[in-house]
């Protein structure tokens, strides 16, 4: 859960042009300067973190069906 105004991103997970999942609201990290812009900070960690959860999830999918 996102705090309200929060800036997230929305990542869909695609192979050959199917849609394999959504992860929607991903809160992006965010710093501001002492003159109060706001500045993205690195995506990275956050993607990384996201997608290595749907891949978990999607072994653990697999897994349970025998596949």
């Amino acid at each position: 859960m996102t705090m309200p105004g929060m800036p997230t991103i929305s990542l869909q997970i695609t192979c050959r042009g199917n849609t394999l999942g959504d992860i929607d609201a991903l809160p992006v990290p965010v710093s501001v300067t002492p003159a109060g812009h706001i500045v993205v900070d690195p995506l990275e960690p956050v993607m990384r973190r996201a997608v290595q959860a749907f891949v978990d999830a999607w072994q653990r999918s697999c897994d349970k069906a025998g596949l």
